[in-house]
């Protein structure tokens, strides 16, 4: 979903840029160094993909049943959902960049401590929103079934549209190796390169 994306995508920016400070101590250039580089790629050929196969899939659950993908009278969803999974694509690789570049200006200052904790308070911050929106991430369906649940008053978030235990769920089980297992291994390669 959305919110969890951008808050991945942020957390791994600074991340990745912690892992790679001692490179980045001597790197001159914010945006053009090789760890932002691999970094990026790790988002283009992993990271995003993964954000459109979630996209294409569950698009209601994805954007938290926020607006109606496919508003009638839009008869082929297409252009819709592919317009929103350009959008959402873009702005992930923007985050990275973005995070990254950020904690690597803290690096250069002599501030990395503050690359460790923007990511722990992004990370709780996402835990709060998703306590709070609990009814609109863990329930999957369309956006007009969970309109009209809440219309009704009978939004549940255990049953046959829970995400525990739906398709959705085992995809991000599955996808969770696929992304972050190269995550935690550019992790331990950069920080692993700045020690030779």
């Amino acid at each position: 979903m959305i919110p969890f994306d951008m808050t991945v995508s942020f957390v791994a920016g600074q991340t990745l840029a912690l892992a790679a400070r001692r490179q980045l101590k001597k790197e001159e250039s914010i945006f053009f160094n090789r760890p932002l580089y691999i970094s990026l790629l790790w988002m283009v050929l992993l990271y995003a993909p993964s954000a459109m196969f979630f996209y294409h899939g569950w698009t209601a659950w994805n954007i938290m049943y926020i607006f109606d993908p496919y508003p009638p009278p839009a008869k082929d969803p297409t252009l819709a959902s592919s317009i929103l999974i350009w959008l959402d694509c873009t702005t992930l690789t923007l985050i990275l960049m973005g995070g990254f570049a950020l904690a690597h200006t803290w690096i250069r200052k002599g501030k990395a401590r503050l690359a460790i904790i923007s990511p722990i308070i992004a990370v709780l911050v996402l835990v709060l929103f998703l306590a709070i929106t609990y009814h609109r991430g863990f329930i999957v369906t369309s956006y007009t079934e969970f309109k009209t649940s809440i219309d009704e008053g009978l939004i549940f978030v255990w049953g046959e549209n829970s995400f525990w235990g739906h398709d959705v769920f085992w995809a991000n089980a599955v996808i969770m190796f696929i992304d972050f297992g190269p995550l935690v291994y550019l992790y331990y390669w950069f920080n692993k390169e700045g020690k030779k």
